[in-house]
């Protein structure tokens, strides 16, 4: 299965997936822009980076649900089939975790990029707290 053939898999949950990423990013270059600088930081800054966080988890959870609803799909299927062979059922079973997935990858990048950005907030803060008035 190619990339391109998983992302269309995903149905209906890729645009929450998506979504997420695309908010993400646009918060982490936001963020960037905001503590990489040798002034002190926005006050507003911490919470952008914060917002990194939450539209992560945001993806985590919206692959979960599309998980859970394409397990719930896929047993109907089987029930009003009557019974299915195992690679049949393993196979919709797969592309139903796909979702999962990249959910829990988007998290994974979003706490990565939340950790970088708030240390450095924390450190610019630190050095204006240092520094004498």
């Amino acid at each position: 299965m190619t990339a391109m053939e998983a992302f269309e898999a995903l149905g209906v949950i890729r645009w929450p997936l998506t979504f997420s990423l695309l908010v993400i990013t646009v918060l982490a270059l936001w963020s960037l822009r905001l503590v990489w600088r040798d002034t002190m930081p926005d006050r507003h800054a911490r919470t952008w980076i914060d917002a990194i966080l939450f539209w992560g988890g945001f993806a985590a959870v919206s692959g979960v649900l599309g998980t859970l609803v394409g397990i719930i799909i896929a047993a109907q299927a089987i029930e009003t089939m009557g019974g299915l062979s195992d690679v049949l059922v393993w196979g919709g079973i797969k592309v139903a975790l796909l979702s999962s997935a990249l959910g829990t990858l988007i998290l994974a990048v979003a706490s990565l990029l939340w950790f970088v950005l708030q240390l450095r907030w924390r450190f610019l803060i630190a050095e204006h707290a240092d520094s004498p008035a």
